[in-house]
């Protein structure tokens, strides 16, 4: 992230932000912009998967005992890792922290980390080639 300008840190916000008030009242994608309706709709439709991989790297904390200001900004995250692929690992990581940071508790950026440092991790090693 350069600055808080930057749009594409603006559309994650306005993402995460509609993601987390979603938990609460099931507020209309619709009222948004068409990217951020059509990007909200590919995460809901994958949500079980996204659930599932946090949960694999979340060690004491399963994402239903996770605040949902965290699991948000991790839902996020690994939609972008493991289904959109659009940015570089490291942009993914810094903007979720920053959201992290921004919105969080004074742990959350930590937390968010070290998951997201995992998923990184691993999923560098799965496009590794063999030899």
């Amino acid at each position: 992230m350069k600055t808080k300008e930057d749009p594409r840190h603006q559309h994650r916000v306005a993402l995460f932000q509609l993601l987390y008030s979603q938990q609460f009242s099931k507020q209309s994608a619709e009222e948004h912009s068409p990217d951020i309706t059509k990007t909200l709709r590919k995460i809901v439709k994958n949500k079980a998967e996204i659930l599932s991989r946090i949960d694999g790297y979340a060690q004491k904390f399963s994402s239903n005992r996770m605040s949902k200001l965290d699991l948000t900004i991790l839902i996020l995250a690994v939609y972008e890792l493991y289904f959109e692929k659009k940015e570089p690992y490291k942009v993914i990581a810094d903007e979720a922290i920053e959201i992290a940071k921004e919105f969080g508790s004074t742990n959350s950026p930590q937390f968010i980390s070290g998951i997201i440092g995992k998923l990184i991790s691993d999923q560098s090693h799965e496009q590794s080639p063999t030899t």
